[in-house]
């Protein structure tokens, strides 16, 4: 019997996720997501740079690749059947999934934009079709329900963590989506504000040397036991299960658990809770760690480095500023935010109370609401109801937001500064307030303990996998051709890729695996090559048999 699918969609900075829903019941079929963003590179700024510089077709033609590769691996359905498609993210991803416009979400101001003649699109919710987005393994004439946007820097996935998590209920209260990229709203009353920081990709275990994204095998958290503290890791169905527990001095296991011998490395949420036990234990003093081997060690050989330590730091400073700014700007203390939301995988799986300590929510925090993946929730909803879509659209027009854009607010750059010298220079946090007073702001950051009420709002991250459960994909990377006449074949650039991102040199061409590669932040191939004939400039997606 045919059944009607709808697939709904979240395109992360990070990774995509999708899940097959059935249409008729409304129920979820099956889920599969990514463990990378098929774009070169690790941010938001990466992803704009790649599709400026080299394309935005062709930034865009590896984008839907990746799209098809995840929704051939949908479980429990046939891609035959599917009638509808909705996609949530934030404006950067959902450009470049639709292939419009990005260069106004890359400089800011009137007059840059006139400079190269940029009209920025409006943005709105729309309703497109498989075959215009370029979609190709469904119908043509499947519909594709894209929600609005709110601000050049907010998109969707802002939307969805203000409508999905129970913020505009609450008179005082902060959101805020960890990922990447760091959306935040603040609401006083009837008075919302809203920013928007790149993070960065530490908060999502990247960029951290035994660093991955949450997926099965990862370290998610350490738990405090008697004999010493006990790494917890996820399993294949994403839940958290007792690892071993450690001596995070010396790596030595002192108890092994269920998932002993399964970890393959550590997430930003594990990342974030072993520095904050590591400074309650006094084993870390940012940005040292006082082990005799500099590490913080974990289970199976997985451990924490300084350099690690300055890298969460940057995402870290990141939040704090961004909160801090938001209450500056709205004439609030941050200690009286006192109802916090979590939103996205990070703002999930984290502990609350370790992320208070170093600095991810207000230490002032008295209800914490752990809300899960709230942007592929709400094309969940997009999906088992389209005319949720106007109303959407209504909501982003009659939302009262004062939007503060971090990158030109003097108050952010000084805070963010100061996070630096605390994360990469050992600042404490008494003088960091003394240097608050210094730049005018009357702001209160040390931690202040207690015991907040904590609510777990779905049971993991991703609340219902469906019947046919959870597939990951690795690596959704599009294999990218870059012809080089005269190449000797030194393979220079092979040696140079510190991600290992080229697959092959040969018969004038290489072969590039584009989620590996750091993309414009890195470019090391390019430089390595005696001949400088490796350029960007000549890349195609790859074809087998052209």
């Amino acid at each position: 019997m045919k059944q009607k699918i709808g697939v709904a969609l979240d395109v992360g900075t990070s990774g995509f996720r999708a899940q097959a829903i059935d249409l008729e019941s409304g129920k979820v079929i099956s889920t599969a997501i990514t463990l990378r963003h098929p774009l070169p590179g690790i941010n938001i700024m990466d992803h704009l740079t790649f599709a400026i510089e080299y394309g935005l077709e062709f930034a865009h033609e590896i984008f839907i690749d990746a799209v098809e590769k995840l929704l051939s691996r949908l479980r429990g359905m046939d891609l035959k059947d599917v009638e509808r498609i909705a996609v949530s993210g934030n404006p950067t991803q959902l450009s470049l999934f639709q292939g419009i416009e990005i260069r106004d979400l890359a400089w800011a101001g009137e007059r840059a934009l006139k400079i190269r003649n940029v009209t920025p699109p409006k943005r709105d919710a729309t309703v497109k079709t498989a075959g215009e987005i370029g979609i190709q393994n469904v119908s043509p004439e499947v519909e594709v329900l894209i929600p609005p946007c709110i601000k050049h820097e907010l998109g969707a996935d802002a939307i969805a963590m203000m409508v999905k998590s129970g913020f505009l209920e609450k008179e005082i209260a902060l959101v805020a989506d960890y990922g990447t990229n760091a959306e935040i709203a603040l609401k006083i009353g009837d008075r919302i504000l809203t920013g928007s920081a790149a993070a960065g990709p530490a908060i999502e275990g990247q960029h951290i040397e035994r660093g991955m994204l949450a997926a099965p095998g990862a370290i998610s958290d350490l738990t405090y036991s008697i004999s010493g503290w006990r790494c917890m890791v996820l399993d294949e169905e994403i839940y958290t299960r007792q690892g071993d527990i450690i001596d995070l001095a010396t790596g030595r296991v002192i108890e092994p658990g269920e998932m002993h011998g399964k970890a393959k490395g550590v997430t930003g949420t594990g990342l974030i809770a072993a520095l904050a036990v590591g400074m309650m234990n006094r084993l870390i003093k940012p940005p040292k760690i006082r082990t005799r081997d500099r590490r913080l060690n974990l289970q199976d050989g997985v451990y924490i480095t300084e350099k690690d330590v300055e890298e969460a730091g940057k995402a870290l400073g990141a939040f704090r500023a961004g909160f801090l700014t938001l209450a500056e700007e709205a004439g609030v203390n941050y200690k009286d935010i006192k109802t916090v939301f979590m939103a996205g995988a990070s703002g999930f799986y984290v502990d609350p109370l370790k992320a208070r300590i170093v600095g991810e929510i207000p230490s002032s925090a008295e209800e914490i609401y752990q809300v899960g993946n709230t942007s592929l929730s709400l094309a969940a909803d997009l999906i088992r109801d389209p005319e949720y879509l106007d109303k959407l659209q209504n909501f982003a027009n009659e939302l009262r937001t004062q939007h503060v854009m971090f990158a030109t607010s003097t108050i952010f750059q000084n805070v963010y500064t100061l996070e630096l010298s605390y994360w990469t220079e050992g600042m404490s946090l008494e003088d960091y307030e003394k240097f608050l007073k210094v730049y005018g702001i009357r702001q209160d950051v040390r931690y202040s303990g207690g015991s907040p009420k904590v609510t777990k709002v779905v049971p993991r991250d991703i609340a219902d996998l469906g019947k046919f459960g959870l597939t990951v994909v690795p690596d959704v990377g599009t294999t990218v051709e870059v012809e080089v006449e005269g190449c000797q074949e030194c393979k220079e650039c092979v040696k140079s890729c510190p991600e290992n991102a080229i697959m092959s040199v040969g018969e004038g061409r290489v072969l590039i695996s584009s989620s590996l590669c750091l993309g414009t932040a890195c470019r090391r191939c390019v430089s390595a090559c005696p001949l400088k004939i490796l350029k960007f400039e000549n890349a195609r997606v790859y074809r087998r048999g052209e």
